[in-house]
């Protein structure tokens, strides 16, 4: 497939493959940045569709799992590697592994390198029954709406940062923190089962201490995060009515009104998922601040001041 090695790609297959391998076989494919577009179009098709065509002749791969090994990461701003990207991004846990630094550690692994082979075919820990009744159950686990916010926010936070994060990343998310919170022996994901995603959300490794540093503090105090939001979102709508003011101060005035209210209804609702004094103390000063701001606006258009809840109360 080419002279230069870019990584190697292992497959563990749970059946018989005509002509290729057998049950327990583990495939390696050799995959060079000089690959065309046919190969990759195909390792493509093997990892979305679990199919595999050579030469003209297509077959169904009953596989597990594909792995991967590469001493280098593709450069993507080059446009002969770019064409890596769509394959790379479909291996989804990622793992940076360094020399071995722990002296002992090295011995011992040197004794083992100086040992004769093991004899293969060793069993299972687990079947493969076994395995697919994990992954139902797996699936079985709840995701809520709460979690999915926390991924946007967290979605929306690295890519303002300058990480790439593709669509279909985000979309796939799920399987992983739901496999994490099964792994915990809970039916439902928590805020703390999205640290998993620190290998996940990456695509080169000096991207990986800013993804850690946004889930941490997303996932850490997520009320923190919705908090922070609805602040800038407070802002900016009375920034907007600030500007409109100059022009139809009434107009302007009923506008504002209804976004506080809103933001007044969403504040509300946040106040019921307050865990801590922290977390309700944050929420009485945000909405003192959205107070301050009407107030201004009021006495800037001349109407008479009403709290948010009033006005909230009024719109029922």
């Amino acid at each position: 497939m080419g002279s230069r090695i870019r990584w190697k790609v292992y497959v563990r297959f749970r059946g018989e493959r005509p002509e290729t391998c057998h049950r327990d076989v583990i495939r390696r494919w050799t995959l060079s940045h000089q690959a065309n577009d046919g190969i990759l179009n195909a390792l493509l098709t093997a990892l979305n569709e679990r199919r595999y065509t050579n030469e003209g002749y297509t077959i169904g791969i009953p596989v597990i799992s594909f792995f991967s090994a590469s001493n280098e990461i593709p450069n993507f701003s080059d446009p002969a590697e770019s064409i890596l990207r769509p394959l790379y991004d479909r291996f989804e846990l990622k793992v940076v592994t360094k020399y071995v630094e722990d002296k002992q550690n090295r011995l011992d692994m040197l004794a083992k390198k100086q040992r004769p082979a093991a004899q293969s075919g060793a069993p299972a820990s687990i079947t493969l029954d076994e395995l697919y009744a994990m992954q139902d159950e797996v699936r079985g686990v709840a995701v809520p709406d709460s979690i999915n916010e926390l991924m946007d926010n967290i979605l929306l936070e690295l890519r303002r940062r300058g990480v790439h994060v593709s669509d279909r990343k985000y979309f796939g998310y799920a399987p992983l923190v739901q496999a994490w919170a099964w792994l915990s022996s809970r039916d439902e994901v928590k805020p703390g089962d999205l640290i998993v995603l620190n290998a996940y959300l990456w695509t080169t490794p000096n991207e990986k201490e800013t993804v850690e540093a946004v889930i941490r503090d997303i996932c850490e105090n997520p009320l923190g995060e919705r908090i922070k939001e609805l602040h800038s979102m407070g802002a900016e709508a009375f920034e907007n009515f600030k500007d409109g003011a100059n022009n139809n101060a009434s107009r302007a005035m009923v506008k504002f009104r209804n976004e506080f209210v809103a933001l007044y209804g969403q504040i509300t609702a946040l106040s019921q998922d307050a865990q801590s004094g922290r977390d309700t103390t944050a929420i009485q000063e945000l909405v003192a601040d959205l107070e301050n701001m009407s107030r201004q606006a009021h006495k800037t258009s001349g109407f008479t001041y009403a709290s948010l809840s009033e006005l909230a109360a009024l719109q029922k």
